[in-house]
């Protein structure tokens, strides 16, 4: 089997969220001599993947973030690189960083649906309450939960009376 159709299937395992197989198919590509080179788009976006995979299997964020980085300065206009930063960064614990990147990428790569799942997926946090006060801080934490909560009601209160105005008819 060649090189790039490992690559393919290692990326086709990161995609269907098997991690673990898909960790181990890139340790056994990229991790011996005659490895695929690691300046060709296929090699990018296999170090893309592999990067996600190392986040999520092994927890080592900064390996994690210096493949997809390196991924993304071999294809800047490929979003798929972007996302896996982003889901990184998210993983990591850095949400901010995870905003970012998938904000940059979608500028590079508007068209990306996986780029636009992943900035969804991040979603937009509410500014605080009372915005002298920090984020964490127990006023703004407690208002913030009650604001969510109100919201949440009024989402259910709006999908009961659609179900039941449809039973009706």
């Amino acid at each position: 089997m060649s090189r790039l159709k490992e690559i393919d299937m290692a990326i086709v395992a990161t995609q269907e969220e098997d991690y673990l197989r898909a960790y181990n198919l890139f340790l056994d590509l990229y991790g011996t001599e005659s490895g695929p080179r690691l300046d060709t788009p296929k090699a990018a976006n296999g170090l893309s993947y592999f990067g996600l995979c190392v986040a999520l299997v092994q927890r080592k964020y900064k390996e994690a973030i210096d493949l997809c980085r390196r991924a993304i300065e071999l294809e800047f206009y490929n979003g798929d690189h972007y996302a896996n930063l982003a889901r990184v960064y998210a993983v990591a614990g850095n949400r901010k960083k995870a905003l970012e990147t998938a904000e940059n990428g979608l500028k590079s790569a508007p068209e990306s649906e996986l780029l636009q799942q992943v900035r969804s997926e991040l979603g937009i946090r509410a500014r605080p309450l009372v915005p002298f006060l920090d984020r964490s801080h127990p006023i703004n934490v407690t208002l913030g939960q009650s604001r969510h909560a109100k919201k949440s009601v009024a989402v259910e209160r709006k999908s009961v009376a659609r179900a039941s105005k449809n039973k009706k008819k």
